[in-house]
């Protein structure tokens, strides 16, 4: 081989080396970027952590984890407008046990790259026993959402049903829980009466100003003594600066507070407060933007609906009565009609 053909393959060798350094080094420069806009502030007025590991999922969302008050803690931060939602998912069997393996069977089924626990209610279940048990207790905050990050809170049952379902369209969600810590940086109490201020384990959802969306999960338990409790939650949030936050909302926590996560080498984690055996329904999961993620579901009492007096309700019962005579048989509701 001719010296000027050595040369020549040594010179695109030397160039291709240099362009594969090149895309590295900007990937590296942007994932690097990512990390330290997502991730979780620390402020000395705030609850001290410990941030152990940080990993970038699909360049899109950081999983930090960690330690608080000597539990775990795992905190996913994404952008609003980024590349993947929060859905609300409803298991493929009925109340399942709560296993690590019935969470990825979940997520796989999904396509999710993480799943969280959710609320105990929602609008299309409102007639279950449990639901109206908890809500009784004082588990009045609902939190929903549409299928493209923009999400709202409220308290039951001062809910404006027609505004929430408008909001929500044909693919949002809902789920109701303890309630909101803050919003539009206010900070509301109203919910502490549904719930024991005693340590536990917390889910948490943060939406701040800049366009991030936090789930923030601490374990313990109960039952251990160990977690956050009420002042704890609140002082953790002054690392983000209530004035930052649009909007947190305390999900279920205790012994169902779990989350799972997938990796972009493939490797799937289940972390949670492990301490009892649990059974669930729903769950709120983050899959693509623009993924068809509609999941029918109703569930009436019998009773109710011969009185007239059911309030269980979707989006679909919804629009089919402000386009009809603004009722929906067998319930309390009555809308205006649509012109």
């Amino acid at each position: 081989m001719k010296l000027k053909n050595i040369l020549r393959i040594v010179l695109i060798l030397l160039i291709l080396t240099g362009v594969v350094a090149g895309l590295l080094y900007v990937t590296i420069y942007f994932n690097q970027r990512d990390i330290k806009k997502l991730s979780m502030p620390s402020n000395k007025d705030g609850l001290s952590f410990t941030i152990k590991n940080k990993e970038l999922l699909d360049q899109s969302i950081l999983l930090e984890t960690g330690s608080i008050k000597n539990v775990d803690m795992q905190i996913l931060s994404f952008k609003k407008d980024g590349k993947y939602v929060l859905q609300k998912g409803r298991t493929e069997d009925n109340n399942p046990e709560l296993t690590e393996q019935s969470i990825k069977y979940e997520a796989k089924r999904r396509e999710a790259i993480a799943l969280i626990n959710s609320g105990f209610w929602s609008y299309e279940g409102l007639d279950r026993p449990f639901a109206q048990k908890e809500i009784e207790l004082g588990k009045t905050g609902l939190l929903y959402g549409d299928d493209q990050n923009n999400i709202s809170a409220g308290t039951y049952p001062n809910i404006d049903t027609a505004k929430m379902f408008t909001h929500m369209g044909s693919n949002g969600w809902d789920t109701g829980a303890f309630g909101i810590l803050i919003k539009d940086k206010k900070v509301d109490k109203s919910w502490e009466k549904g719930d024991p201020d005693q340590p536990n384990a917390r889910s948490i959802y943060v939406e701040t100003y800049d366009g991030i969306i936090r789930i923030i999960q601490t374990y313990g338990h109960k039952s251990l003594n160990k977690g956050l409790n009420h002042e704890d939650v609140y002082h953790l949030l002054k690392d983000l600066g209530y004035s930052n936050i649009r909007l947190a909302f305390l999900l279920d926590g205790g012994g169902t507070t779990r989350m799972y996560t997938r990796s972009d080498n493939g490797k799937e984690k289940v972390a949670g407060a492990f301490v009892d055996d649990r059974t669930y329904i729903e769950y709120l999961y983050l899959t693509k933007r623009d993924s068809n993620a509609t999941d029918p579901y109703i569930w009436r009492d019998p009773e109710l609906v011969k009185a007239g007096k059911s309030k269980s309700i979707t989006y679909d019962d919804y629009i089919k009565a402000i386009y009809s005579n603004g009722k929906i048989p067998g319930t309390q509701y009555q809308f205006e009609v649509s012109k």
